[in-house]
This record gives structure tokens, C-alpha cells and sequence, in this order.
């Protein structure tokens, strides 16, 4: 938007005048016909000498004016250049379009989602005073658990570790640094061990961790680290059930369940993190365009699945139909 500066309204006798050379010059005009004076005033001829310095006077004015106008519609188009400069950086265009991810995690598991992303995004309330905010916690839920589920695919983590408490713990930052601590002496044997943890809150209101972990894993170490973090807890591992794909699902939808619950329970405040996760976890997710010609961003989006993954399961459109998701299982 061009930006409004005002122009000074400057006064006519300041702009190369003053009020005494308007007096002069009117003068000057009696002077060189003094005959054309008389006792009462200002002849026809000397109103007329004054109209003619006045008109003189406005026109540098006018002049000046114009120059000031000129220059500061140069500075307002410098301005806006160097403005759309900074929004094509910012958002690499000016217009809307869809935004489409594919996401391979190999052996027949694949996801893409779609939205449809405006050119110019509303505000954003602060956090915790919108109006409406069951809706944003809704969407915050759905991108923490799209978050964690692309994150335990990619590791094809195919095994449940559950780290648990003899005392009642029912300090949620007590059981972080806990969770911090027991990583901490597990990755001093053991530098490249990968997991996915979720805080899940008992009914009698004591937190325990979750961790997906991928493989066979060294039982009585983890548990020698959690004992010297906690002094007295306990530690289970199991694989769940069924084929290798079907356990990383059915851990999906364990943490899942854990981390909507967490959401629900409030205890720990807006800014806390519901999940931790080992850092460097590779998704691999790709950008696809919608060419240019296809008016069915969802059609084309799932043509897309069925082509590069080989099938289509479960499909969830958002309430507008402007974004949604779909995946290769049900």
C-alpha cells in the first residue's frame, strides 16, 4: 500500500517572498507610474500591478508545490519497489495457490496433504486470547499428532517403551528433567539411540513417558539408567502386535491417543512441549505443483498417492474442502 505522506501547505509568501517584497514590488509599480496614483489608494492600473505579483507569487508556489508533489511520489514509488522487494522475498510470491506435500516412507507407507494458502494471511491473536480457540486447539492437536506420526514413520520405529514411577510423580517439570537426565546416560553408551516420547497423566494423576524406539533393545541397560535417574521406578518394552508396518501404525496410534490427552489436560500450561524427539529425524517430504491446468487439487492430490506410493486409504477433507490429507493405509 502506498504510503500517505503529506505535503506541507506552505504559504505562498514563503516560497521565494516574503511580505515585504510583495510591498516592494507593488511599490515599484506606483513608483514607475506615479501619475496613476492618487490620494485615495491604488489606481485600476496599481490593483492590477498587485493581481500580477500575487499571480506571480502563486505561480512559483504552485511551482514549488508541484516539485514537492513530485518528489514525494518518487519516494512513494521507491518505496513500494522496495517493498514488493521484501514481500517476494518473504513469501516468494504475491498469489494464492495450493500447497502440496508427499511424504514416501517406503515399504508400501506414504501420506500428502494439501492446503489452499492465501497470499495475505489475517493476524494472528496472541497466544491463548482468541476467540476461537477450542477450534485452534483442535488444528493444534491435528499438527502435533501429523507432527509425531511423520516422525515415528521415518525412524520405522517398531517398538513401545514405557518409563514409569514407584512414587506418585505428580511434578510434570520434575518428570521432564527426569526424562532429560535418563536420555542423557543412555546416549553416553549408546550416541545414536533414537526415540519419540509422550507424557501420558494417570487417572490417579501421576505422569509416566511413552517412547517409540526402533529394534531390539538393551533392556538392562535402560533400565540401569532409569534407575539411577529416578532411584525407584521400572521400565517395559514390547513390540506391538502384528507385521512389521502394522506395529509402527499401531504406535502411531498409541502416542496418539497419549498426546490427545495432554492437550486435554492443561496442567502444564500453553508453551509447554507435549512430545519430545531425538534431533536430525529426517522426513522425507517433497513439494509437488499443481500444474497449471488441473482445476481438482484433491483429485490430483490422490491421483498423486495412488501413482507414487501405490495406494489410497483414509481420506480427511477439512469442513471448506480447501485443504485435507490422505494416506496409503486404513
Amino acid at each position: 500500500m502506498k504510503s500517505q505522506k503529506s505535503v506541507p501547505q506552505e504559504n505562498p509568501c514563503s516560497l521565494g517572498f516574503n511580505s515585504t517584497d510583495l510591498g516592494s514590488i507593488v511599490q515599484g509599480q506606483a513608483l514607475a507610474a506615479p501619475e496613476l496614483s492618487n490620494e485615495g489608494g491604488i489606481t485600476e492600473i496599481s490593483k492590477s500591478a498587485v493581481s500580477d505579483a500575487a499571480s506571480g507569487t502563486q505561480n512559483l508556489a504552485n511551482s514549488d508545490r508541484d516539485a514537492t508533489l513530485a518528489r514525494s511520489v518518487s519516494e512513494d514509488e521507491r518505496s513500494d519497489e522496495v517493498a514488493a522487494v521484501r514481500l517476494e522475498k518473504r513469501t516468494n510470491h504475491n498469489q494464492s495457490k495450493y500447497k502440496i506435500t508427499l511424504t514416501d516412507y517406503g515399504n508400501g507407507l506414504g501420506e500428502i496433504g494439501w492446503s489452499f494458502i492465501h497470499a495475505y494471511q489475517p493476524n494472528k491473536a496472541a497466544r491463548g486470547t482468541s476467540e476461537n480457540r477450542e477450534a485452534n486447539q483442535d488444528r493444534s492437536v491435528r499438527r502435533a499428532k501429523s507432527r509425531m506420526r511423520k516422525l515415528i514413520l521415518s525412524t520405522n520405529a517398531d517398538h513401545l517403551l514405557t518409563l514409569t514411577y514407584r512414587n506418585n510423580m505428580m511434578d510434570f517439570n520434575q518428570a521432564c528433567l527426569d526424562l532429560t537426565k535418563f536420555i542423557r546416560y543412555v546416549r553416553k553408551d549408546l550416541p545414536d539411540w533414537i526415540y519419540i516420547a509422550v507424557a501420558e497423566k494417570q487417572k490417579r494423576g501421576a505422569w509416566h513417558w511413552h517412547l517409540a524406539v526402533k529394534g531390539r533393545q538393551d533392556i538392562p541397560r535402560l533400565r540401569q539408567a532409569w534407575l539411577k535417574t529416578v532411584k525407584d521406578g521400572n521400565i517395559d518394552i514390547n513390540p506391538p502386535k502384528g507385521k512389521a508396518q502394522h506395529r509402527q501404525l499401531m504406535l502411531v496410534r498409541y502416542l496418539s491417543k497419549y498426546l490427545a490427552k495432554t492437550f486435554t489436560d492443561n496442567d502444564h500450561g500453553l508453551n509447554a512441549k507435549r512430545y519430545r524427539v531425538s534431533r536430525g529425524i529426517a522426513v522425507p517430504s517433497k513439494s509437488i505443483q499443481l500444474p497449471e491446468n488441473e482445476r481438482n487439487a484433491i483429485q490430483f492430490a490422490l491421483d498423486t498417492l495412488q501413482t507414487k506410493i501405490g495406494s489410497v486409504g483414509h481420506v480427511w477433507l477439512a469442513e471448506d474442502l480447501a485443504a485435507g490429507w490422505a494416506c496409503s493405509w486404513k
